[in-house]
C-alpha cells in the first residue's frame, strides 16, 4: 500500500516536518507580510496531499462516496497534527482555522481534479 502511495506519503512527511518545525525556522525566510499567509500555506499543503492521493488512487474513485472516504485520510491527518501541535509543542499552536484551511485545500483539490478529469482521455485510470 505504501509503495503504491509513495508520492502522498512523501507529501505527508513534508507536511509533518513543516507542522512541527520551530516557528523561528520560518521567520528566517523573510516572507512578505501577507495577511493569513499561514492559512494559504495550509490550503496549498492539503490541496497537494489530496491531489497526490487522488492521482495514486484514481482507479478506485468512481463514486462520491469513494472521494469522501479518501478525503478522510488528509482530514484526519490534519486534525491530528493540530491536536498534537497544541499538546506537544511550545512554539506552535493548534488552530481550528488551520484545520478549516486544510479542509478547504482538500475540497479544492477534489473540485480541481473533477474539472481536469473532464478534459483528460476517458481512460484516466
Amino acid at each position: 500500500m505504501v509503495r503504491k502511495n509513495i508520492l502522498s506519503v512523501c507529501v505527508a512527511v513534508l507536511i509533518l516536518f513543516l507542522s512541527f518545525a520551530r516557528a523561528s525556522t520560518f521567520s528566517r525566510l523573510h516572507l512578505p507580510a501577507i495577511p493569513n499567509l499561514d492559512k494559504i500555506v495550509h490550503i496549498i499543503m492539503y490541496f497537494t496531499l489530496m491531489l497526490a492521493l487522488i492521482i495514486e488512487n484514481r482507479a478506485i474513485l468512481d463514486t462520491v462516496k469513494s472521494y469522501l472516504i479518501l478525503a478522510t485520510i488528509p482530514a484526519f491527518f490534519g486534525a491530528i497534527i493540530e491536536i498534537f501541535q497544541s499538546m506537544f509543542t511550545t512554539t506552535r499552536t493548534g488552530d481550528i482555522l488551520d484545520f478549516c484551511a486544510d479542509a478547504a485545500g482538500i475540497i479544492l483539490s477534489v473540485v480541481v481534479w473533477l474539472i481536469i478529469k473532464r478534459f483528460i482521455k476517458t481512460d484516466v485510470r
